[in-house]
């Protein structure tokens, strides 16, 4: 039985050891493998094309990528940030037809098999979107993350095992997609994930698009991604803090159904105060209402901007726990 082919694309912002890692991850995990494109967003030591093919052989160091690979690099002057990196790359690979695009963080190193563990996965469940089992690259028995659930309140989570709320699309570290769903919203005219959210729930986003549009999502706990974390912003900044809770409630404004927005306005709000306790716990309570403020001075713009597309409303998709506490 013959398989589908998969385009990975890299967006990578310094930390050449972990783009390194990543590479030489890849490297050992061929079968499906069709091309790898790295995008150098504005890194103050330019990658070089030597750079990239140095890096391109498997841990043994015997072998690089197979005839069947190629490894190409796109060079940004400036930082254009997570969303628009992908984007650049996608857009670079689409007319080559792979059958999937894998989207990976330059801190995500891919297990040997999980390629093939995420394609038999979409191609036996008829899913537009696969999850794979993201491991800490630390401690291996550690989940960092099952792919994204979210909960009726608008909070959105990484699952932390298979039962941990529905999966209702996969996480951006780590994200398999068939052609289709990358060729639908990339029509969209924010592209296939929104520039706008710069980083995080960029992928929530994307997920709600998709699966407005019909496209299911499956969890593959064959393929196994081990991660590092905090590699961009760093774990628990600010600015992650920031632009995650932003970006959420702006991915939630895009797409909801105006139904949907109606019958959960009460979680909504009740997730809104809950959140600013927590805020205010974590002594985050400034950081939160300038979130919050900066939000809000867009997210009416952004559902009109989404006007006339399909918009999410499957209640039975988002996990009906109020809150949770991790």
């Amino acid at each position: 039985m013959s398989f589908g082919r998969v385009d990975v694309i890299v967006v990578h912002y310094g930390h050449k050891d972990l783009t390194r890692r990543c590479l030489g991850a890849l490297a050992a995990d061929t079968a499906l493998l069709r091309s790898v494109t790295i995008v150098d967003s504005g890194s103050q030591s330019p990658l070089s094309v030597a750079d990239v093919r140095s890096w391109c052989h498997d841990r043994s160091g015997s072998g690089e990528f197979d005839a069947g690979s190629d490894v190409h690099l796109i060079s940004c002057s400036d930082n254009v940030g997570f969303s628009a990196g992908n984007n650049l790359g996608l857009a670079a690979r689409l007319g080559e037809g792979a059958d999937y695009y894998l989207i990976l963080n330059n801190d995500a190193y891919v297990a040997p098999g999980s390629l093939m563990g995420m394609v038999q996965a979409a191609e036996t469940s008829g899913a537009g979107m696969v999850a794979p089992a993201v491991y800490s690259a630390n401690d291996t028995d550690v989940v960092d993350r099952f792919g994204l659930t979210l909960t009726r309140t608008g909070a959105a989570y990484d699952r932390k095992f298979e039962a941990d709320g529905p999966l209702l699309c996969p996480s951006g570290c780590a994200a398999l997609y068939r052609r289709d769903v990358v060729l639908a919203l990339m029509e969209d005219a924010e592209g296939f994930f929104d520039q706008g959210f710069v980083a995080y729930a960029e992928d929530l986003d994307v997920g709600l698009r998709a699966r407005a549009r019909g496209f299911g999502v499956v969890f593959a706990p064959s393929a196994v991604i081990l991660h590092e974390g905090g590699g961009s912003f760093g774990k628990g900044s600010d600015l992650s803090y920031s632009l995650r809770h932003r970006n959420t409630v702006w991915a939630i404004a895009k797409n909801y159904s105006r139904d949907l927005l109606l019958r959960d306005a009460p979680f909504l709000l009740l997730g809104q105060l809950l959140a600013l306790f927590n805020a205010a716990q974590a002594g985050r309570f400034r950081l939160f209402l300038k979130s919050r403020r900066d939000a809000a001075s867009l997210a009416l713009k952004l559902r009109k901007e989404a006007s006339g597309r399909p918009r999410f409303s499957d209640r039975r998709a988002l996990d009906r726990r109020l809150w949770l506490s991790r």
